[in-house]
């Protein structure tokens, strides 16, 4: 445990805030930024990360993968709630449905002019310990779901790329070239075998 520490530390202290990734995903118009060193995971990485069937469309991570930011579009419109009554909702979801669950920080935040949740809570998954900063907004009937975190014991290293991350965000966003798109959905996938 002490040389996983040692060598994820050193990992991080390499990391310039300054030199960024930019991450445009099309079909949300959104763009964020991260640190360098941190990089698009392989399907087969997220795949050996989270539960097939709650996999994110699109994970960025350091080399060790203790540092995550993940992206997804669920097909349920939020728009028309009122997102400080539905932060009881998602509150009491999220009870029932996380491990280990204690909350840090349950609020409504203004961020590009549109509101979002933000949940902060730690958390635990296969044994270890997670500090999660989730930020919920609908965007294009969609909702748009992005939740930065670090193991525990990195927080505290990590945390300013990560806030930086979430200072970041820009909506409404051109999509560049090389355009990074939503994993497909389960239908689209199922046409495209055939």
């Amino acid at each position: 445990m002490k040389k996983l520490i040692v060598s994820v530390l050193t990992a991080m202290s390499l990391v310039s805030v300054a030199q960024a990734n930019d991450f445009t995903f099309s079909q949300a118009g959104v763009r964020i930024s991260t640190p360098s060193g941190m990089e698009l995971l392989s399907r087969k990485d997220i795949e050996l990360l989270y539960p097939p069937t709650r996999g994110p469309g699109f994970v960025i991570g350091n080399a060790a993968r203790t540092v995550t930011v993940t992206y997804d579009m669920k097909d349920r419109d939020i728009s028309g709630l009122d997102l400080s009554q539905a932060l009881t909702t998602f509150s009491s979801v999220f009870e029932r449905r996380v491990p280990a669950l204690a909350w840090k920080y349950r609020k409504v935040i203004d961020l590009e002019k549109q509101k979002w949740l933000q949940l902060e809570f730690t958390s635990r998954a296969m044994g270890v310990d997670y500090y999660n900063i989730m930020l919920i907004t609908p965007i294009k009937n969609q909702m748009l779901v992005l939740n930065l975190n670090s193991t525990v014991t990195d927080f505290p290293t990590a945390e300013p790329l990560l806030r930086g991350v979430i200072k970041s965000i820009a909506l409404n966003v051109p999509a560049p070239q090389p355009v990074i798109n939503p994993a497909p959905t389960k239908k689209a996938a199922a046409t495209s075998k055939k």
